[in-house]
């Protein structure tokens, strides 16, 4: 048994070292003492008032040395989101409420790990944490809102302007904005000094909220530390964010129970650092291996919350049941608010989609409309139906949600984009964005340029460059909220007819706009109308720029040299769904320039092809130097390719089968001489002619 026992002890150990490691490979810090040390610069006045705010902090200690009360605090969640992982479930949030419970009580289950030296600091805080269920007009609610917005992607303050906090003159919440993305960092807050209700809150990253879902139990504590921030806590080596440094044992974070320290970013439990042992386990230190706060931290968060004017609002009991929170047993039936996916869903005809209902605010839907234009059946009264799209068209979806309380509706215009693969595009073909139809491609139906727009700049066609012709197509990402993806989708094209592989060219100009920024230009191919994309082009930042210079944003211009031509090969094997291709170019911003992109071409590659034949054909004069003719059988289609001796085509064109005589000199560019390569190309045979242009 002994020997069973410290095999487990020792399993234990590696168990959690392990954890430890893992957690530290992608470990984000809290961002509290920069956002509050910038507040500071910029309104140099606050440094007075939080000297006078600690002050009063400190007295309110000293003279309430056992403070019993409970402090009830109502919480609201604003979730901004894109429809990606970070429109986290409700079971995700109630489970970090749980944990926040927990801790706060000192009812987690991990408080028996506490190391014996600090087990009789460890506090019962006696603060509870409910999700609202009356929002600030009175009306029913979950505790949750949800916001779409591309600032999920770059989360900072900019998201309280679209999320505006619940906080009010004479109601208070503690509001906690869930994003997908902060630079740098799993959350912040500020501390209670600042009273700019429109600011008080904490900001946090998606995959640290809760344990379940999209959180892990390694993260679980995140918001634990920054609601300690939120009560005027600071880090057990003060408000900086420099653990490790041997500087920080001058300084204090106020708490006389919490020993000096340099701070940790790993589990050691006895790290003696300032001359005393470390309470490593803190949950306002960096290590990873949280379980408590102390009673002196206890005693500062219970001054906080009597503090004026903002934190001592919470927990007032007109303040809970304004919030809805005052009886933890009532429930409401709140009405619910309508929402499924805004992305686009693409696919060739008879495809079948899967919709899933979003809706929130309420734990009870009793009713579920979808009307579906051009599906199979046009309604449905599933919650998550499946439903087929028979024929080529832009389809709209609605859906209508409903309980008892009442009902809410939604629609998303042309949600579902259907193909038909023979609807496509005979190859060679350099796409046409010079038509002034543009972004409709003529001789086709419904097979046009689309644009997947997700932010203020998109695709767009412009007149201000090209690299060949007067248009090109330009994304200005210095509008762009960084991580933001663009798209635009060619038409679809027949790769059938042609042997493989197949060459897609295109021309790029990119000009960084400083060192730090690294915008990438992707490239996909779809076979499948598309539903699925594979990626066959990554470039971003050095080596995707043309130019060996920065410039400023707004300034690029790109010259006739600053323009690189890009090539992609296709095989065969490419294509295992249909030989319909349409091609999308994705633009994702990092730090933002503009981009642009032309003479999108797409050709055989004429050095593969093999053939059993020669086909009967005579070029005269050669060499020559105005008009070239080439005259044939005229027994079969030919495609003739015009290159150079490096192997760059120049020209293509289709020669009809009864054609027997056809002037080619016209395809050449006008006012180039030199040696050129035409290549005539059969079913099944094929010519190759040296020509020279005098």
């Amino acid at each position: 048994m002994r020997i069973i026992r410290i095999l487990f002890i020792i399993s234990l150990i590696v168990f959690q070292i392990n954890s430890f490691a893992q957690e530290q490979e992608d470990i984000k810090f809290c961002k509290t003492s920069e956002v509050n040390e910038q507040l500071l610069n910029e309104n140099p006045e606050l440094r007075l008032e939080r000297e006078y705010f600690n002050k009063l902090i400190k007295e309110y200690v000293r003279n309430n040395p056992k403070d019993d009360n409970t402090y009830i605090i109502p919480v609201v969640f604003h979730v901004i989101h894109n429809y990606g992982p970070e429109n986290i479930s409700k079971a995700q949030i109630e489970d970090q409420i749980r944990i926040l419970n927990d801790d706060y009580n000192l009812m987690n289950s991990d408080t028996t790990m506490i190391i014996d030296e600090f087990k009789n600091l460890a506090a019962n805080c006696n603060i509870e944490f409910r999700l609202a269920k009356l929002d600030p007009n009175g009306n029913c609610t979950d505790g949750i809102t949800r916001t779409v917005s591309e600032l999920t992607y770059n989360g900072g303050e900019e998201v309280k302007q679209i999320s505006p906090t619940w906080n009010r003159e004479n109601l208070s919440y503690l509001n906690v904005w869930v994003v997908n993305r902060i630079e740098g960092a799993a959350g912040y807050s500020y501390y209670p000094y600042y009273d700019d209700m429109s600011y008080a809150g904490i900001l946090m990253t998606y995959s640290y909220v809760g344990s379940i879902e999209e959180g892990s139990v390694n993260r679980s504590r995140t918001l634990t530390h920054e609601i300690g921030h939120y009560l005027n806590l600071a880090h057990p080596w003060g408000s900086t964010n420099e653990p490790g440094s041997p500087a920080n044992c001058g300084i204090d974070d106020d708490v006389d129970d919490t020993p000096n320290t340099i701070g940790h970013t790993t589990c050691s439990l006895y790290a003696v650092t300032c001359g005393s042992l470390d309470n490593v386990q803190n949950y306002m230190d960096y290590s990873y291996c949280a379980r408590m706060f102390t009673i002196g931290q206890a005693a500062r968060m219970h001054a906080a919350l009597n503090s004026y004017p903002t934190r001592i609002m919470l927990w007032q009991t007109d303040n809970l049941a304004n919030t809805g929170v005052l009886d933890p047993n009532a429930i409401a039936e709140c009405t619910p608010i309508c929402d499924f996916a805004n992305e686009l869903v693409f696919g060739c005809t008879n495809l079948e989609v899967q919709l899933s209902d979003l809706s929130y605010n309420t734990d009870v839907i009793d009713n579920w409309e979808w009307e579906l234009e051009g599906a199979i059946p046009s309604v449905s009264y599933e919650k998550n139906p499946i439903v087929n799209y028979p024929e080529p068209g832009k389809y709209d979806v609605s859906l209508t949600v409903s309980n008892d309380a009442g009902y809410d509706s939604k629609t998303v215009s042309n949600k579902v984009i259907i193909y038909d693969p023979n609807d496509a595009l005979d190859l060679p073909a350099s796409l046409d964005i010079e038509n002034n139809d543009f972004p409709i491609v003529q001789g086709s139906e419904f097979n046009e340029y689309f644009f997947i727009e997700n932010s203020e700049s998109s695709w767009e066609r412009t007149s201000n460059a090209a690299s060949s012709g007067d248009y090109s197509m330009r994304i200005l990402n210095g509008y762009n909220i960084e991580n933001t993806s663009n798209s635009f989708l060619t038409p679809a094209f027949k790769f059938d007819s042609l042997d493989f592989p197949i060459n897609i060219y295109f021309d790029v100009a990119y000009s960084k706009k400083s060192s730090s920024t690294n915008d990438i230009l992707k490239v996909h191919f779809s076979d499948d109308c598309g539903q699925t994309w594979k990626l066959q082009y990554y470039k971003s930042g050095n080596i995707l720029a043309t130019t060996d210079y920065n410039t400023p944003y707004g300034t690029f211009v790109p010259t006739a040299d600053e323009w690189r031509e890009e090539s992609i090969s296709l095989s065969q094997n490419f294509f295992y769904h249909s030989n319909s291709v349409k091609i999308k170019f994705e633009s994702i911003s990092k730090g933002g320039n503009t981009m642009y992109v032309d003479n999108i071409r797409i050709e055989r590659d004429l050095t593969n092809i093999s053939t059993s034949k020669n086909i009967e054909a005579k070029l005269y004069p050669n060499p020559f130097t105005d008009i070239l003719y080439l005259e044939t059988e005229g027994t079969e289609n030919l495609e003739i390719y015009i290159s150079d001796i490096s192997g760059r085509i120049l020209a293509q064109k289709i020669i009809n089968k009864g054609e027997t005589l056809v002037e080619i000199s016209n395809l050449l560019p006008k006012g180039i001489s030199g040696f050129f390569i035409i290549k005539i190309v059969g079913e099944d045979s094929q010519e190759v002619f040296k020509l020279q242009k005098m």
